[in-house]
């Protein structure tokens, strides 16, 4: 290759004055003009991010700034040498809106359920029908004369049939008041037909006792508070709960974090 046509070609331009830049931007600028800044910007990174950040940002250089070629003189190195990390504000302005918007959204649900959710919604969670767990088939210590009525009303319960349920315990009850299961189980049904008033009844007297519903009792009993709207009475009665520790710990854990 010729010499002067190589050193035409390869020899460095100087750098675009704020002026020219301004002139580029706008679109008036001469051919030439034109032509000596696209060849300088195919050689020079600062000035060619310089022209993609203005051009992403809008920025019209109204203002007075320094000239690109006394500024590229500041920079560590040779001005034609000096490696400039390329910038994209727009793209950094994009990721910076879409990362904000992503924090606002989760902190909308986290604070709209979680801290602000009300009894009712808490109920649905975290209630679970409990499941009938007497084979009445079967011949078992302490219900060796099952009453009829109380027999039918857990077959009732577990067929889903709650107010049939109700009124069998009701009737097993009047004939074993000390019945600890019908009770237990007449709280159940009453919870599940929404007579929550009936249902904290029946479920505080035997979570106020020594029998074996006496713990399951009292997870039911914080439901209905939780169904009725009680949250300070369900956050107090679930503190026993937990320091009870011996059944449904992570669940009740987990629930008075939303309390």
């Amino acid at each position: 290759m010729d010499g002067n046509l190589q050193q035409r070609f390869f020899r460095p331009t100087a750098c675009v004055s704020q002026e020219e830049l301004r002139q580029y931007l706008s679109g008036h600028m001469s051919r030439d003009g034109l032509r000596r800044v696209e060849d300088h910007l195919l050689d020079c990174p600062l000035c060619s991010d310089a022209v993609e950040g203005c051009e992403e940002s809008g920025t019209h250089l109204t203002d007075d700034l320094e000239d690109f070629e006394a500024f590229s003189i500041k920079l560590p190195g040779q001005p034609t040498t000096a490696k400039v990390r390329q910038l994209q504000p727009g793209g950094y302005f994009r990721q910076a809106i879409a990362i904000a918007a992503m924090l606002v959204v989760g902190a909308v649900a986290y604070f709209s359920f979680f801290k602000s959710a009300s009894g009712p919604e808490l109920y649905a969670k975290y209630h679970n029908t409990y499941e009938n767990d007497i084979p009445v088939s079967l011949r078992r210590p302490g219900l060796s004369d099952v009453d009829p009525n109380f027999a039918q009303a857990l077959n009732a319960y577990s067929d889903r049939k709650f107010s049939q349920a109700n009124m069998l315990f009701e009737r097993a009850l009047q004939q074993q008041p000390d019945n600890e299961a019908a009770r237990f189980f007449a709280g159940l049904s009453n919870l599940e037909a929404n007579h929550t008033d009936k249902a904290s009844a029946y479920l505080s007297t035997v979570a106020n006792g020594t029998g074996v519903y006496s713990k399951k009792a009292t997870w039911y009993l914080i439901m209905c508070d939780l169904k009725k709207g009680n949250k300070a009475e369900a956050k107090a009665r679930l503190d026993k709960f937990i320091e009870s520790g011996e059944i449904m710990v992570l669940e009740a854990k987990d629930l008075r974090k939303k309390l």
